[in-house]
């Protein structure tokens, strides 16, 4: 059995030591921002709302679409109307022209919305669809935008793939959900 000097041990403890406080004091959550306003006010973060609108026949959609997301925590965004989409993929022959509302077939359009900040991971999310399309989702996912320019994930991928009822609020809680994890109807207050 080797012999170590007393000096090799305390130096090994003492990294030891350094590196479980450097993981200790490793944030959580890298979504959290800090918080620069007043003690007690919650800080608002902008949003990046990815929406893919699957290939099948007649899944694009001119109606009104309204999302909800939220966190573990119960932080909540609703955005009643998405509009002003930003076009991320147009499929060959598809339309990048002027006066693009969204939601077209085969497309992915990225919308913006402002809201509290989430404190965790975004586990909940449902969409509402008011007017007669057959719109029909592949996925949904949410970004948090950071310095203006980048943005970082943080909600998980929300897959839909089948058509959105009309004017109900149909979606994921993978926040309480204790099995499958497929598309459902859901009533809320607000």
């Amino acid at each position: 059995m080797p012999m170590f000097s007393m000096k090799a041990i305390s130096i090994l403890s003492i990294s030891s030591l350094v590196f479980k406080l450097f993981i200790i004091s490793l944030p959580t959550n890298a979504m959290q921002p800090t918080n620069h306003g007043f003690q007690g006010s919650k800080p608002n973060c902008t949003y990046s709302i990815e929406i893919e609108t699957t290939c099948a026949p007649s899944a694009e959609t001119t109606d009104h679409v309204s999302v909800r997301f939220s966190d573990l925590k119960g932080d909540l965004i609703i955005v009643k109307h998405l509009n002003n989409p930003k076009l991320l993929y147009a499929p060959k022959g598809g339309s990048k022209r002027g006066g693009y509302g969204g939601f077209g077939r085969c497309a992915i359009d990225v919308f913006e919305a402002s809201g509290p900040c989430m404190s965790s991971r975004v586990c909940s999310l449902y969409l509402k669809k008011v007017g007669p399309d057959e719109w029909r989702p592949g996925w949904v996912k949410v970004l948090h935008q950071q310095d203006g320019c980048h943005e970082e994930p943080v909600s998980y991928v929300f897959y839909f793939r089948t058509f959105v009822p009309e004017n109900v609020w149909y979606g994921f809680d993978y926040c309480h959900s204790k099995g499958g994890f497929v598309p459902h109807v859901v009533s809320f207050n607000n």
